[in-house]
C-alpha cells in the first residue's frame, strides 16, 4: 500500500482569552496589549493502514490591536531553546521590522521601507551571528500600456555593492524572468526564465550563462501535477476543533479524506480545507 508523509498546520485563535485589561505582552522594549493569541500545531502524519499522527512542532502567536506588533514563540522539540520572532508593523500594517531571538538574545535584525504605493523600497539585515550586514533597495517601472513591470534590485553585502537583479512580471503580476547583473551593473551574469503550469505552480526554469553560453533546465518537483492537485475545499466534517480535541479532529479530517490525499496522480499537493465559519 502506498505511504503518504506530509506535514500539516492546525490554527487555533482565542480571542475570548484575554478580555482583561491587563492581558500584555514584550515585543522588543515595548510592551503590548493582547488582543488575541494564536496556537500554531505542525502534525507528521504517515498513511498505512492507519493515520498515525505525531506532533513536530508548535507556536504560539501574541497579536496587539490592530496588529501593531506580533510576537511568535517557537517550542522545538530538538533542543532545550525558546526562540521568539518580534514583527512589528507600520499603521498600514506593512511589515517595518523583525527581530529573532534565541532565548533572550537578539540573533537577527531585520528592517523594511516602502513608498507611497506600498512596495518595498528598502530591506536590510543585521545578522548578530556572523557579523555580517545586507541591504536591498528597489525600484519600480511599470509600462502603462502592456502593464507588465520591471523590478530593479541592488544588493549591497557589508556596506559594498554585491550585484544587481532586475525582474520582469507580465500584467498579471507573475514572474517570467530574471537578470542577473556583476557589480558593474553592465556585464550580465545569467538570465533565468521562469515557466508554470495549469494550476499556477512554477514547472521549469531555464538560465542560460552567457560566459560559457550554455542554458540549463531545471524541471520543479510537482510543476506538472494536474490543477486538482491545488485546490480549496469545505471540512466536511461536522466536528469543532479545540485544543483538547485537535488530534481526534485531525485524524478525522485525514480519514475523510484519504483518498483525495493518496491521489496517485499527486506528486507534491496543497489542499486547503475550510470551514463556513471561519474557525
Amino acid at each position: 500500500m502506498k505511504q503518504l508523509i506530509f506535514t500539516g498546520s492546525l490554527f487555533f485563535v482565542f480571542l475570548n482569552l484575554f478580555a482583561q485589561d491587563n492581558a500584555t505582552f514584550k515585543c522588543g522594549w515595548t510592551t503590548y496589549k493582547t488582543a488575541s493569541i494564536i496556537h500554531e500545531y505542525t502534525f507528521s502524519y504517515a498513511y498505512k493502514d492507519s493515520f498515525k499522527l505525531y506532533l513536530a512542532d508548535s507556536t504560539k502567536s501574541f497579536i496587539a490591536p490592530d496588529s501593531e506588533a506580533v510576537l511568535l514563540i517557537d517550542y522545538p522539540f530538538h533542543d532545550n531553546n525558546i526562540y521568539k520572532i518580534a514583527n512589528f508593523y507600520n499603521p498600514k500594517r506593512k511589515l517595518v521590522k523583525i527581530e529573532e531571538y534565541k532565548d533572550n538574545l537578539v540573533q537577527v535584525l531585520k528592517e523594511y521601507k516602502y513608498d507611497d504605493k506600498g512596495r518595498r523600497v528598502y530591506s536590510y539585515e543585521d545578522n548578530k551571528n556572523s557579523g555580517n550586514n545586507y541591504k536591498k533597495t528597489f525600484d519600480y517601472n511599470v509600462d502603462k500600456t502592456s502593464g507588465e513591470a520591471v523590478v530593479t534590485e541592488s544588493s549591497y553585502f557589508n556596506g559594498k555593492i554585491e550585484f544587481y537583479t532586475k525582474s520582469y512580471y507580465d500584467k498579471h503580476s507573475v514572474k517570467y524572468k530574471e537578470v542577473r547583473l556583476n557589480d558593474n551593473n553592465k556585464d550580465i551574469v545569467h538570465v533565468e526564465n521562469f515557466f508554470y503550469n495549469d494550476a499556477g505552480k512554477l514547472k521549469e526554469r531555464t538560465v542560460f550563462f552567457p560566459e560559457f553560453k550554455v542554458t540549463k533546465t531545471f524541471p520543479e518537483v510537482g510543476g506538472d501535477d494536474p490543477a486538482k492537485c491545488f485546490k480549496t475545499m469545505a471540512m466536511n466534517i461536522p466536528d469543532k476543533a479545540s485544543l483538547q480535541t485537535k488530534v481526534g479532529f485531525l485524524k478525522k479530517l485525514l480519514t475523510k479524506n484519504k483518498l483525495l490525499l493518496l491521489d496517485a496522480d499527486c506528486h507534491e499537493f496543497e489542499y486547503k480545507f475550510v470551514s463556513s465559519d471561519c474557525e
